[in-house]
């Protein structure tokens, strides 16, 4: 996949950050070894970006949109309240195997509910509301989720999407070649303007789309 990140950059932040978490590190090197698209994987800086903001936010309950090989997911339970759950939806139920490996490693399987389908399908069965929303998947219904992530979420608590970027084509120049891109750059625009929520777009990887429910 091409893109215009500075892996320069990226190698100075990594080494100059904590050090990955090793059953992190080594769920990481098991995807890049079993599964096929191995760089939908978040990068280290953006799992430790994502386990900084629960560590703050100190959740109840998190949902995930798109939990692939469950990295993620472990990030989001950085601070996990004890009794607090991660509802995480994923349509590939071949990836369960590694999910429940590194999960389990990490002391988190009884923290975890697991949902095998489609997002639009499960969620009508998630009548909670959530402190964090992470929403990573399939980026065609990206604002899809956005709104069900939204009548989910409780007031005050975060909503983040990633690959808002979409490896440099929102760009002007770039957006009308691609139809995802011109999607996320139409959905930034209004999500800024949008009064139920206050956004922050980080050029954080391939781009992380904050969001604070105010209403």
């Amino acid at each position: 996949m091409i893109h215009d990140l500075n892996d320069n950059v990226l190698a100075y932040a990594e080494e100059h950050s904590t050090e990955e978490p090793e059953v992190l590190r080594r769920l990481r090197r098991s995807t890049w070894q079993h599964v096929l698209t191995p760089q939908m994987l978040s990068d280290s800086i953006q799992g430790r970006f994502l386990a900084n903001l629960s560590r703050m936010l100190k959740p109840l309950s998190v949902l995930e949109f798109g939990t692939y090989t469950g990295y993620s997911t472990i990030c989001l339970a950085a601070g996990l309240q004890p009794e607090g759950c991660i509802d995480t939806i994923e349509p590939n139920d071949e990836l369960n195997a590694i999910q429940d490996e590194y999960w389990a490693e990490a002391g988190l399987t009884n923290s975890i509910c697991r949902h095998n389908g489609e997002a639009l399908s499960i969620l009508p069965k998630l009548t909670k509301s959530y402190d964090l929303v992470w929403i990573d998947a399939d980026k065609a219904r990206t604002e899809q989720y956005v709104e069900e992530a939204l009548k989910r979420v409780r007031t005050g608590g975060w909503v983040l999407v990633d690959n808002v970027l979409w490896w440099g084509k929102v760009l002007d120049d770039r957006k009308t070649e691609d139809p995802i891109a011109s999607m996320l750059e139409s959905l930034a625009t209004k999500l800024a303007h949008d009064p139920r929520v206050r956004t922050t777009l980080l050029p954080l990887r391939d781009g992380i789309l904050m969001m604070e429910k105010l209403t």
